[in-house]
């Protein structure tokens, strides 16, 4: 079986950068902090940590997309290891087919083209009509391409803006409007030094810029309750939906432990590996909502920090994915016990049960602890509200 990494998200936009030369002589990925010395910046993959034992075997590795489609291969040239579950990987990339993944695809910019002559506008978030006329004004008869600009956050968004700008370049003439996707490739680069280089790439020295900040919108996330079972999981995880719902902050989905296992997850018990397994299930639906700028919110009792992990890793990196440990104590958890659960662990009713006959393993990597015996409901929301809006992922009407 020949070694492959799924990419999703920004790391195959990122790859398409790569191949279509946006980067100049980036022609692959480097370890962390071991960019050659014409890069004008650093190009990083982390790939799991099988797949990157697979490659070393063989020399290579095949990147595909969600679809498992063949994109490019890198010729292995170096690895290092990022944690327990992933690996760095640097080395060459040589294309097998194009890519396909959306969104706006037949307008997409995969190749440098020659703008040199154009008059460049680019946008983000809402296409402001007046905008586009100062564009048109600038360019005085001159040819003028629209180029909207990735949002990083919500496909759904980008499709919108570039119904919008491909609308506009109908009725212009000398106008067309095409769709630039320049992510971070690497934790040292970002966004905006990505996008400069893809520009000049297509002989772009001054655009215009009309993005405007303030009217972009929060893209989405998940979110992680894990705890006892009685610890105030899902009552904070209900409140926080109602809550972002009321104030239209963000588009929210509940994915409460116990109605994913009568739906989702019927059939499966509650030993490590039927545990996880729901788990995954989990996340994969939670990764689906994020991608489309929804706000997915999971309240699973999760004890394990390897299944946290898997859940992270079919979330991430194309979309956030913050963990909030409700550690309410034992004590409290079990005097709530509505359900007589505890009780019935404890007379070996019930077995593997948390906290009981099967350990909870405390979160090391919590975005937010919170703690239901000693703070309100609705303190406790405001606090993960608080978590977000630092974070950019709630936008305040």
């Amino acid at each position: 079986m020949s070694a492959a990494a799924v990419l999703r998200g920004a790391e195959l936009d990122a790859l398409e950068l790569i191949l279509g030369r946006f980067l100049g002589p980036v022609d692959g990925y480097c370890l962390p902090g071991r960019a050659p010395a014409d890069w004008p910046l650093e190009a990083t993959l982390a790939v799991p940590a099988e797949a990157a034992r697979r490659a070393v075997d063989q020399g290579s590795l095949t990147l595909t997309d969600p679809d498992n489609t063949p994109l490019a291969v890198l010729v292995l040239g170096d690895t290092r290891r990022r944690d327990e579950r992933s690996t760095w990987v640097a080395g060459r990339v040589r294309a097998l087919k194009a890519a396909e993944h959306p969104p706006a695809r037949v307008v997409r910019l995969v190749v440098p083209l020659d703008l040199s002559r154009h008059v460049v506008a680019l946008f983000g978030g809402n296409v402001s009509a007046a905008d586009v006329m100062r564009a048109v004004r600038s360019a005085d008869g001159r040819p003028l391409a629209l180029i909207g600009v990735a949002s990083q956050d919500v496909p759904a968004l980008d499709v919108a803006m570039m119904d919008e700008l491909r609308h506009c370049a109908d009725e212009i003439p000398g106008a067309r409007a095409w769709y630039l996707a320049a992510p971070a490739v690497s934790a040292t680069s970002t966004p905006e030094e990505v996008l400069a280089l893809a520009l000049e790439a297509s002989g772009v020295e001054d655009p215009l810029d009309f993005r405007r900040p303030g009217a972009a919108v929060a893209g989405g996330a998940v979110l992680l309750f894990t705890g006892l079972s009685g610890a105030g999981k899902s009552t904070v995880a209900r409140a926080l939906v109602e809550t972002v719902t009321a104030r239209g902050l963000a588009r929210p989905v509940l994915l409460d432990g116990d109605d994913v296992r009568q739906e989702l997850s019927a059939g499966l018990g509650y030993g490590r590996e039927d545990r996880e397994r729901n788990l995954t299930r989990i996340a994969w639906v939670a990764a689906r909502v994020a991608e489309v700028g929804g706000l997915a919110v999971c309240a699973p009792i999760a004890p394990f920090a390897s299944a946290r992990q898997a859940m992270r890793e079919r979330v991430e990196p194309a979309s956030p994915f913050l963990v909030i440990h409700v550690a309410t104590p034992m004590a409290v958890a079990e005097a709530r016990d509505r359900k007589g659960l505890y009780a019935k662990a404890r007379a070996g009713l019930i077995a593997d049960f948390t906290g009981i006959d099967s350990p909870y393993e405390v979160p090391q990597d919590a975005d937010l602890v919170i703690d239901t015996s000693r703070t309100g409901v609705g303190e406790c929301v405001e606090s993960v509200l608080g978590m977000l809006r630092e974070k950019g992922l709630v936008v305040e009407s």
